[in-house]
């Protein structure tokens, strides 16, 4: 939807869209500076960083989140050419198809867990030690799921935001989506947090 309407927005003119892209990387940059702030208060540290280091670890924190979104487009649009090419050669197609698209979800889970494991190892100004899966890891992964599955359900068939306002519905739900994923990868930090103090009152 956000794509198609930059498309319908720039007529064609290169330089609207290489405008658009630039302010795009700023702001989503912005917003992961806002991010790293707040993740910073979630582990329970001060954030003394400088605005220049902020900035630069935001910005590849926005290139990498784009490389993560569209490899994530590439490996749904793969497996559908795949399953079409296959399953017109095989008679048991049906069996593939319910594998095949089962495999792609266990993908494109893995592919999520990764980025959350990243957002909570670089963003933060804390040193913590890597992990694959957390409490707060499978939270932000199944809450990121649900509000994905959510919002297309609702922009799809209980919506009027883009008859409302047009080309501007898209980024509108966008938006929206963004601060619900924001929301839980907060509440995701907060708790690795809480059990990671509830563990080490226990044990002391």
């Amino acid at each position: 939807m956000v794509l198609t309407n930059m498309l319908e927005l720039s007529h064609g003119y290169a330089s609207f869209l290489s405008i658009g892209l630039l302010a795009a990387i700023w702001s989503a940059s912005s917003g992961f500076v806002s991010l790293m702030e707040a993740l910073s208060i979630a582990y329970g540290v001060k954030d003394g960083r400088s605005y220049l280091t902020k900035r630069i670890i935001a910005t590849c924190a926005t290139l990498v989140a784009a490389v993560f979104v569209v490899s994530s487009f590439a490996l749904w649009n793969l497996g559908h050419v795949v399953e079409g090419l296959v399953t017109k050669d095989f008679r048991y197609f049906v069996l593939f198809q319910t594998q095949w698209r089962f495999a792609r979800w266990i993908v494109s889970f893995v592919l999520l867990l990764l980025g959350i494991d990243l957002i909570n190892y670089f963003l933060p100004a804390r040193s913590r030690p890597w992990r694959w899966v957390t409490p707060g890891t499978i939270f932000v992964a199944s809450g990121f799921a649900i509000a994905t599955l959510g919002f297309n359900s609702y922009v799809a068939y209980g919506s009027n935001v883009p008859k409302i306002y047009g080309a501007l519905g898209g980024f509108i739900v966008l938006m929206l989506w963004i601060y619900a994923v924001n929301l839980i990868v907060l509440i995701g930090a907060e708790t690795d947090t809480a059990l990671h103090e509830l563990r080490g009152g226990a044990g002391a």
